[in-house]
């Protein structure tokens, strides 16, 4: 019972009970002509009471600790998730501009296959109307080409070919938050043709539109033409109506043509190498104007070409549309996953929070419980005690004592 009397106020010690000195004895008889035990051990409820609130404040404290300490790590795993979910936010945007691309690409497939239908119509029609039809022809050959180049280098998958080599346009993303990257290697639904002279010169048909031009080299400066009146122009001509074909050999490409600069002016003789590029349909000075059924069965065996390397290049824009596709997955199951965490992370702090609370409210009982205990052991020690002091016994050896 020591242990238990140490936490009260008690105002009077062992001495006091043994009465070994007259001073203490009399303060002890005086408790005892007064008000008994609680004049003797103080008020035991007001200090079960302080006692009660300075543990309620106390667990209070604990659980606004405990509250802060979760809200900092739910801080930190938010923080983090944010990091990611920004970084595949932003290979996401990348891997939605192959998308545009994939389906800027098919949307051009559809556009210039529509066109090779349409050019066998106008092959057929020089048969009745030769200059009409023969200017369609034309314009859907640069209808083609314009389509092929609709879209700028960011996002085309069917044009933008390198003028020195013909190789396709590349389009690089990345495809993860890591050092992962996506190349998609396009392919060309155009055409376009060169002409390698066997002097040096270098005529470069210009797609979209009717010019050929002459250049030193490839990748170089344009060459000039000095006319009989001594102006310089540039060497080029019009492809609808200053270049006609002589010859070409369909296995070995040799060609040989006359290119007019100035209609008054004699033409310029040119022999060389014929390179094409993209579906390989040409323009109707190729076909001779499309002015005999020879002619116009040659073109349409081109068309049939050109027909089939459109699908060919479809199928190349269908891989890439794969590639992207799985790209595509991959960032949304990792934007998904993020969003599991983010959820995750609110759920651990709520049950953390409530199991702090149920904590906090269980040790507050507890310790509660084991006060209202002492509480009761106390008062039974003193309700002992003070039957000691009212027996006459005891009251006579105070008086002795005193």
């Amino acid at each position: 019972m020591v242990g238990i009397l140490s936490t009260l106020p008690i105002t009077a010690t062992g001495s006091a009970l043994q009465a070994n000195a007259g001073s203490v004895g009399a303060s002890v008889l005086q408790a005892s002509r007064g008000n008994g035990a609680t004049a003797l051990l103080g008020d035991i409820g007001s200090t079960t009471k302080s006692l009660i609130t300075q543990i309620k404040a106390n667990a209070n404290q604990r659980l606004v600790d405990k509250q802060q300490e979760i809200a900092e790590v739910t801080r930190l795993r938010r923080e983090a998730i944010d990091v990611q979910n920004e970084r595949w936010i932003s290979v996401k945007a990348q891997i939605n501009n192959a998308q545009v691309a994939v389906d800027s690409g098919r949307e051009s497939v559809k556009s210039v296959a529509k066109s090779l239908l349409l050019l066998r119509g106008s092959v057929a029609g020089t048969a009745q109307d030769p200059k009409f039809y023969r200017g369609q022809f034309n314009d859907f050959i640069n209808k083609i080409n314009n389509e092929s180049e609709s879209s700028s280098k960011l996002f085309n998958l069917v044009g933008n070919i390198s003028p020195i080599d013909y190789s396709p346009n590349q389009i690089e993303y990345r495809k993860n938050t890591g050092t992962g990257v996506t190349t998609l290697t396009g392919t060309h639904v155009g055409t376009h043709f060169r002409i390698m002279g066997t002097d040096g010169k270098i005529w470069e048909g210009e797609p979209g539109t009717d010019t050929l031009q002459a250049y030193a080299d490839l990748g170089g400066p344009k060459l000039k033409y000095t006319t009989t009146g001594g102006e310089t122009l540039n060497m080029a001509t019009s492809t609808r109506n200053g270049l006609k074909l002589i010859k070409y050999n369909q296995e070995t490409r040799a060609i040989a043509v006359e290119i007019t600069v100035i209609p008054n002016e004699a033409p310029i003789k040119v022999a060389g190498t014929l390179e094409r590029s993209g579906i390989g349909i040409m323009q109707s000075w190729f076909y001779n104007d499309l002015a005999t059924e020879d002619d116009r069965t040659t073109a349409f065996a081109d068309i049939n070409r050109a027909e089939v390397n459109l699908t060919l290049a479809s199928s190349e824009v269908e891989k890439s549309a794969a590639i992207v596709s799985i790209d595509q997955r991959n960032a949304n199951k990792a934007l998904d996953d993020l969003t599991a965490q983010s959820s995750k992370v609110r759920t651990d702090e709520f049950d953390k929070l409530e199991e702090a609370r149920i904590t906090a409210a269980q040790q507050f009982l507890a310790m509660q419980a084991s006060l209202d205990s002492i509480s009761r052991e106390q008062k039974n020690y003193l309700n002992a005690f003070s039957g000691f002091l009212r027996d006459p016994f005891s009251q006579a050896m105070l008086d002795i004592n005193a």
